[in-house]
């Protein structure tokens, strides 16, 4: 560190978060079983049988986030009598929230990503000039080696902030797709119970709905209330 000079403190600094940041990310993603998404195929298994009754303990017992927004829905829409506008703040905000608690410190890893290679650049930049003007000031026979060992000693900024940068780039990515693909799961989710409710108030609609197909008598009603709820994310 001592070789790379004082731009290496803040690299190193950032290694540190980086690594504690990832560490944190995967155990909170692996504590959620964010990667375990089975529960909702077998929520909508029973709940296409009409037995929400034993859905819901499968819901209730997963800690992923979809089960928190696949409550509030089945509570809005199945189990109160709420407004349309009112049951879609709710959901929005229970959704919201489980999204916020998945980006946590999502901004600080983007961010070390892109200084801490801006700062093994600058390190070098300081390190070349601190390099020629060490020859600027000595003899007329200028060493080769001189001129190197300041190239060389310069570059270690450059390489330490692309060894955090490459790591927390790489891991942004990878957890960002992760909260993507959950928020989209989430939004299927709320939009799948929805035009379930809305069969199930068709009393001609049974055996479709079994099957998991949308009744054409339903039609206008379906749309309608799947319209209102497609910006609820």
């Amino acid at each position: 560190m001592q070789k790379g000079g004082v731009f290496m403190i803040p690299i190193v600094a950032l290694s540190i978060f980086v690594t504690a940041v990832i560490l944190f990310k995967g155990y909170q993603f692996w504590r959620l079983q964010l990667l375990n998404t089975q529960f909702v195929d077998q929520f909508f298994g029973y709940l296409y049988q009409g037995n929400l009754k034993s859905a819901m303990p499968l819901v209730n017992a997963s800690p992923n986030p979809i089960a928190r927004v696949i409550e509030s829905a089945v509570s809005c829409i199945f189990g109160s009598n709420l407004p349309l506008e009112r049951s879609r703040d709710e959901i929005r905000r229970v959704a919201h929230f489980q999204i916020r608690q998945l980006e946590t410190y999502m901004k600080g890893l983007e961010m070390s990503s892109n200084i801490s290679p801006l700062l093994g650049l600058l390190g070098t930049v300081q390190g070349m000039v601190m390099a020629f003007a060490t020859l600027e000031h000595a003899s007329t026979r200028i060493d080769p080696s001189l001129l190197a060992g300041g190239i060389w000693t310069a570059l270690i900024t450059t390489v330490a902030g692309l060894m955090v940068a490459i790591p927390s780039l790489a891991a942004h990515y990878w957890f960002e797709s992760r909260i993507d693909k959950t928020q989209a799961i989430m939004q299927d989710t709320v939009i799948r119970i929805i035009n379930l409710h809305s069969q199930m108030q068709n009393p001609g609609s049974q055996t479709a709905y079994a099957q998991q197909a949308a009744p054409q008598a339903a039609g206008a009603q379906a749309g309608f209330t799947q319209q209102a709820f497609q910006g609820v994310f």
